[in-house]
């Protein structure tokens, strides 16, 4: 399998984390499928984030403490050889690729396509992991292989609903429900009070004589 029929597979299927789980569990040490030749070094991360401000005594401790996602770092090997046999099986994400080039850029790929991973260690499986970095160093003892440290970290994932509440369900109509349609709404002339039209009817009055006054002083 190619890696970019990978990537439209895990991407287009729900099912692909259950399934990967069954498929890779006990099969060894596996990124999606793919081996590498050796595994130098496996180190796993599980913390329990703790809040630093006063806890109440009495108060739940849960809510003042989350774990976060899991963190899993490897340093693993391909040689030539190693390259020609993940070619040679085919089920692989790598498919035909045959070098250690070729490898080095399908782990890039899977990196920037952000594709959540199944990685099956000596120790644990994960799942929807993300490489979160990728480091290779090449020097006199690593010329003709490719020693890369990966570190991977889980993202949660969930799925969201919507639901429509009648507005008679609501506590707060006016607050919460959506815009109405209310038409085409007619203007409507507000009814004044005596005691304003009282005031209007002064205000003309000495209006009117202080244009008298002013025009026979």
């Amino acid at each position: 399998m190619a890696i970019s029929s990978l990537i439209n597979t895990v991407t287009s299927s729900l099912l692909t984390e259950s399934v990967g789980s069954l498929l890779l569990a006990g099969k060894g040490r596996t990124i999606m499928g793919l081996f590498a030749d050796v595994t130098i070094e496996e180190k796993h991360k599980d913390e329990l984030k703790i809040t630093e401000h006063p806890t109440e005594t009495g108060a739940a401790i849960s809510d003042h403490a989350y774990m976060e996602t899991p963190e899993l770092t490897v340093k693993v090997g391909w040689s030539e050889s190693a390259c020609k046999l993940n070619g040679y099986v085919g089920n692989t994400s790598l498919g035909g690729a045959t070098s250690l080039v070729a490898v080095y850029e399908s782990l890039q790929l899977l990196q920037k396509t952000k594709l959540p991973l199944i990685v099956s260690t000596g120790k644990r499986l994960y799942t929807n992991m993300l490489i979160k970095s990728l480091s290779c160093t090449t020097d006199k003892t690593t010329e003709h292989v490719l020693m890369i440290d990966i570190t991977f970290k889980k993202v949660i994932r969930v799925m969201t609903s919507e639901t429509t509440v009648l507005v008679e369900n609501q506590a707060s109509p006016a607050g919460t429900a959506s815009v109405q349609n209310g038409g085409t709404v007619q203007t409507k002339e507000v009814n004044e009070s005596k005691l304003s039209k009282a005031g209007s009817f002064v205000s003309e009055v000495l209006g009117v004589l202080g244009w008298l006054y002013m025009k026979y002083r």
